[in-house]
């Protein structure tokens, strides 16, 4: 007789499986068949459901849907919430939890929420024995970009160099440290160290990932926002060409890193003088972040901004 919960597991290894090799829309569709599997066993508290929530969460949220990966991070939390923390393996679903409603609150500008939730994984996470260094560094990462977009800028860098001291320079699971410093480097106008730090993270990720991957191309995008800072604008435009190009292969349309993407190039367009190709960047940018923000999120109010500027 056909086991269930091993069963549940395998599609779900399955889903991530589909999902590092682009097919994301597959990968959701396998993970709600393991996730009704599971519920069709039996316990609606049952731990294989929480991580089959979690593992849908976790997808929804990296094709920017953010709802759903809400609605299914709010349901791991809920039956998690009653297990014992003497087992660490139950522990660690609430850890996973948490983290992921945590991702998806920073993203919707929640950041005093964002925070607690963090903090909540962080300290049961530091209470336990079971933590992956790489599993510390990105709940890690995720609060120190609470404190980067919040303006606390010492607390994001304290946060993100001890992230790198626990997975190690130059490991695979190390280009999302390097991203997250590059950003801030971005942002305090730390172009030479912010410029070192993209450039580690792109080859991490192309190492890792090959060219083709979708967080590859979020690297290039990264660097190539540093480089057009500097004044590098023709070798930032086409980095910048092919990242959204990437993007617009193995992502939805309607994806927060393709719209990122589109508003930096805009203004780089803008700085070169092509006041039309900015003007239709700025606009993708704005109808994808109406579409997945809402209306009021201060990124879509930016990109209402930047098109005016534009037009």
């Amino acid at each position: 007789m056909l086991d269930p919960i091993a069963e549940a597991r395998r599609r779900l290894g399955l889903a991530r499986r589909f999902y590092d090799e682009g097919r994301a829309e597959e990968a959701v569709v396998v993970a709600e068949t393991a996730l009704a599997v599971v519920e069709h066993a039996g316990s609606p508290n049952h731990p294989a459901i929480a991580g089959a929530c979690i593992e849908l969460s976790l997808l929804h949220e990296r094709l920017s849907q953010y709802i759903k990966a809400e609605r299914y991070a709010r349901r791991a939390i809920v039956i998690t919430e009653e297990y014992s923390r003497n087992d660490e393996t139950l522990v660690r679903l609430r850890v996973k939890a948490l983290g992921c409603l945590a991702m998806v609150e920073r993203v919707r500008n929640r950041f005093g929420s964002a925070e607690v939730l963090y903090k909540s994984a962080l300290d049961l996470s530091e209470n336990g024995t079971w933590p992956h260094p790489e599993e510390l560094a990105e709940l890690m990462c995720g609060l120190g970009a609470v404190y980067l977009f919040s303006s606390r800028f010492d607390e994001a860098e304290t946060l993100y160099r001890q992230a790198l001291d626990l997975v190690g320079a130059d490991k695979p699971n190390s280009a999302v440290v390097w991203h997250h410093m590059a950003e801030l480097d971005l942002m305090l106008s730390r172009f030479v160290t912010g410029e070192s730090y993209a450039r580690r993270a792109l080859i991490l990720r192309e190492r890792a990932l090959g060219p083709d991957h979708a967080a590859t191309a979020n690297e290039r995008a990264m660097l190539a926002a540093v480089l057009a800072r500097q004044g590098n604008l023709d070798l930032a435009e086409k980095l910048y060409r092919k990242a959204i190009s990437t993007f617009e292969r193995v992502l939805p349309p309607n994806h927060y890193d393709l719209a990122v993407a589109c508003a930096d190039f805009g203004m780089l367009m803008a700085a070169k003088g092509n006041m039309a190709a900015a003007g239709r960047l700025a606009q993708r940018a704005l109808d994808i972040k109406t579409k997945i923000l809402g209306r009021n999120h201060p990124e879509t109010l930016q990109a209402v901004e930047d098109l005016a500027r534009y037009n």
